[in-house]
């Protein structure tokens, strides 16, 4: 009599119990009953149930951040009027042009008053109106200081006027100079060639120029070092004068770095400077020199 046996999976799938050697049985999650409280009594008090012990919580909060709100205040006033915060040093930090004692009279602040008393909003104003002044931070440091953090305006040229040199700064704002030495190029004819004035706050003709200038100073500080005079022709030219012996250069205030290249590469041919009168260089891609005794410094826009 023949057996038949299956196929070795299906006597697998018999002698297996469905549990591996060493496995470990899972414990199925159950969900935690809720905790049940009871109100417990002690001499005769019964004692708050949880939820309750939370809202007397707030309330108690509530109340003293109400409590601290109303006598804020008093607490203020009585800052004001106490002995420990009355002023003893004022600091200036930050200045270079104007100083210490001409900060201090500008904003009206003084030794002695109370810190809490100074009106700091009105002795920011009052500083900020200065024309030598750019940005001013004051904070009280108690329990007895005073800080005046100032930014003063730093001329990046002088300008020639009416009334003599004025100080050009980054943001194209004139102000007048303090009684020191300054080592800056000078702007000539301005008021004469623009329509607007160069002291006129928002002039688009002082803004190209101050661009000029610190593409220059900050991308060809070569050619700063020996920028001595920038004569204004128009609101968009200018002619330039350097102090190594360069003929004068006619440029454009827009595309400074190709044309200081182009300046550059003419240069590079080593022409006969004592032969020129002036080098033009507001074309693209040119350079256009005029010689001495022949052709006259006749200049014109040429985007007119």
């Amino acid at each position: 009599m023949k057996r038949k046996f299956g196929s070795s999976g299906s006597m697998a799938s018999r002698m297996y119990s469905g549990k591996a050697l060493g496995a470990r049985s899972r414990t199925r999650w159950r969900r935690q009953p809720k905790p049940t409280f009871t109100v417990a009594r002690l001499d005769g008090i019964a004692l708050p149930k949880p939820r309750a012990k939370r809202a007397m919580g707030w309330a108690v909060a509530l109340g003293l951040l109400a409590a601290l709100g109303a006598g804020i205040p008093d607490a203020y006033s009585g800052l004001q009027g106490s002995d420990l915060f009355k002023v003893r040093k004022i600091s200036v930090v930050g200045h270079s042009l104007l100083t210490e004692e001409e900060v201090v009279d500008r904003t009206g602040l003084s030794v002695g008053s109370n810190l809490f008393q100074t009106d700091l909003v009105a002795a920011t104003d009052s500083l900020m109106s200065h024309p030598m002044v750019r940005k001013v931070l004051l904070l009280r440091r108690p329990p007895a200081d005073l800080l005046i953090s100032v930014e003063e305006r730093s001329p990046i040229s002088l300008v020639a006027s009416m009334d003599g040199l004025i100080g050009l700064d980054r943001d194209a704002r004139c102000f007048p100079l303090p009684t020191v030495p300054f080592d800056l190029p000078i702007v000539t004819s301005f008021n004469r060639v623009t329509p607007d004035s160069v002291d006129t706050e928002g002039s688009e003709a002082a803004r190209r120029l101050v661009g000029f200038l610190l593409d220059v100073q900050d991308r060809y500080p070569d050619v700063w070092a020996t920028l001595s005079e920038v004569a204004v022709l128009s609101s968009h030219d200018a002619l330039i004068h350097l102090t190594d012996g360069t003929p004068q250069l006619i440029v454009r205030y827009d595309r400074t770095g190709s044309q200081i290249e182009n300046f550059k590469a003419f240069m590079a041919f080593g022409p006969q400077l004592a032969d020129l009168a002036y080098i033009d260089l507001r074309y693209e891609n040119q350079v256009v020199a005029g010689r001495t005794g022949t052709d006259s410094l006749q200049v014109s826009d040429p985007s007119l």
